[in-house]
């Protein structure tokens, strides 16, 4: 009896050491987390399944934490939520293109190159907008949100055009078709064959910077 107490104890006290260490090891990493990483798996959750699948506890098991840590950041998920919409306002694609550098014209092929254009190639960023524009049809600051940017990168593509020696009426016709074709480029689905989807992209970027009259 004795010795069969003795191996219970030697059993539980094994596993309850076990369990303390977890906890200490979920402890440190939970302090080591941001905002920013619970921002950025939000937004990853956002592109993914959508907002419906933005959750506390979910977001916590993907960091591999607890969700107190969340606690420490935000107030409640409104709040997360609100940091999400924040991130997708900053411009890493304008970003990308003016860090390139060049002209007028080659930041704007700069821009029109992001578009994918091989077989089996996954635009994390039509995901993305996908995402957004259906959260957006129910969500007024969604739906605020999209707007701004579409109207952000639009007058950016507009703004290049008219250095490109295009007059306003034009260039804002222009800026509204290029952001279409860049939008589309990456929610279409369609059997892609590297070279066509190629020959396209280089022929609808030449229609669509060329100076002369569409």
């Amino acid at each position: 009896m004795v010795y069969i107490q003795f191996n219970m104890l030697r059993q539980y006290g094994y596993v309850w050491k076990i369990k303390i260490l977890e906890k200490t090891k979920n402890t440190k990493k939970s302090q080591r987390l941001g905002r920013k990483e619970w921002i950025d798996s939000a937004f990853k959750t956002l592109t993914e399944t959508g907002v419906s699948s933005i959750h506390v506890e979910s977001l916590a098991k993907r960091l591999g934490v607890t969700k107190g840590s969340f606690y420490w950041h935000f107030k409640d998920r409104t709040e997360l939520l609100n940091a999400v919409l924040e991130k997708r306002r900053a411009q890493y694609v304008i970003a990308k293109g003016e860090d390139l550098g060049g002209d007028a014209k080659k930041r704007l092929i700069n821009l029109l190159n992001i578009v994918p254009r091989s077989r089996g190639s996954k635009h994390i960023g039509g995901s993305m907008e996908l995402a957004m524009r259906s959260w957006a049809r129910y969500d007024d600051h969604a739906a605020k949100t999209v707007a701004e940017v579409d109207t952000l990168r639009v007058d950016y593509v507009r703004l290049l055009l008219l250095e490109m020696g295009f007059n306003n009426q034009e260039a804002k016709a222009r800026a509204f078709i290029i952001y279409s074709y860049v939008m589309c480029q990456g929610i279409f689905s369609f059997a892609k064959d590297d070279d066509i989807l190629e020959y396209i992209h280089e022929i609808s970027t030449a229609i669509l910077l060329n100076d002369k009259d569409i």
